[in-house]
């Protein structure tokens, strides 16, 4: 089975005064972490970049460089659509599914990667979403078979559209990582308080 991991890391970080992507988490950044949790797995992985691209393509190592595409979202200010879009235009050819695992959430532990993963290949469901504590998070997997539908979304929208529309394809899996859901949002949040 051949999966596309594509991480979109083309945001604005409007919600913040920097580029949360590019602050510094242990020995790297939060973008490095993030594709670091998916390199060791037998995805063929795409990062969507966009707002400040040449920052984020000096962080990421040169060795990385060599194990993923990275492709421009010059459209990237159009919304998060954009990003999606692109990523999964760019894998269509070659995935039985599309995985989206978000720039901006480095803390996913490699065995939930693989936990997820094998589940995935088990049970082969249309769509396939984490969740912790009752919460759906990343990565995300959804069949190859939902392309035009990804190309009909828009603005900020993603993968939410399609689990509205298809509820009955939707497998729910309950793992026990909370790095799933916790963004750098979130994170700030939690280390203001």
């Amino acid at each position: 089975m051949n999966i596309s991991m594509i991480i979109p890391a083309a945001g604005m970080s409007s919600r913040h005064i920097f580029n949360k992507l590019l602050q510094p988490t242990d020995d790297s950044t939060v973008i490095e972490s993030t594709i670091n949790s998916y390199l060791n797995h037998k995805f063929d992985i795409i990062v969507i970049t966009g707002f400040e691209s040449d920052k984020l393509l000096s962080v990421i190592p040169t060795f990385t460089k060599d194990k993923i595409n990275i492709y421009h979202n010059a459209n990237f200010e159009a919304g998060y659509s954009t990003s999606i879009k692109l990523g999964v235009k760019s894998a269509r050819n070659n995935c039985d599914y599309f995985g989206f695992g978000l720039g901006d959430k480095p803390f996913i532990q490699h065995d939930t990667i693989q936990l997820i993963v094998n589940i995935l290949t088990k049970n082969r469901p249309g769509i396939l979403i984490p969740t912790f504590d009752g919460i759906p998070g990343h990565p995300s997997f959804f069949s190859k078979d939902y392309y035009n539908d990804f190309m009909q979304i828009s603005g900020d929208s993603g993968g939410k559209e399609l689990l509205n529309a298809y509820p009955n394809d939707v497998m729910y899996f309950p793992v026990n990582d909370r790095g799933i859901i916790l963004d750098m949002d979130m994170y700030y949040k939690q280390n203001e308080s």
